[in-house]
């Protein structure tokens, strides 16, 4: 029925990518631009992103069970997908509580958070990038 879905994860794997390497490159600038609304824009696409993750972690695991998946490298690829969802996930409300007892606080713990996401977002798109175009993995199926 929906067989234009499939694979599902790819189709919405680049967004949350998308949105938290942008939310860095917004953070950055807005330190050579001191502009604070660039700053609010990087923390609400940040949020955004955050909150998409879970969806897409979900859809990997969801094909990974369906079609049997199972590789080093994909091994790899979850670890580091799972520490993003987590760690932009649980830290929504640490930055929330920051950002009420200060601002200066907030501004340097978000920038070392965003390096950190990117990180890990990096190294879950080289082993997602490897596993599927060195190894093959899931691209036979349809």
């Amino acid at each position: 029925m929906f067989d234009f879905l499939q694979p599902i994860h790819p189709k919405f794997v680049h967004f949350p990518i998308a949105l938290f390497m942008t939310a860095l490159g917004l953070d950055f600038a807005s330190f050579i631009f001191k502009k604070e609304s660039l700053h609010k824009t990087a923390l609400h696409i940040y949020v955004i992103a955050a909150l998409m993750t879970p969806l897409v972690v979900r859809t990997g695991i969801w094909e990974e069970e369906r079609f049997h998946l199972s590789h080093p490298v994909l091994d790899k690829h979850r670890l580091f997908a799972l520490w993003t969802m987590w760690v932009s996930l649980m830290s929504l409300p640490v930055l929330w509580f920051i950002k009420q007892k200060s601002q200066k606080i907030f501004r340097v713990f978000f920038v070392i958070l965003l390096i950190g996401i990117a990180a890990f977002v990096t190294l879950t798109g080289h082993n997602g990038g490897k596993m599927v175009f060195e190894y093959g993995v899931g691209i036979k199926l349809f």
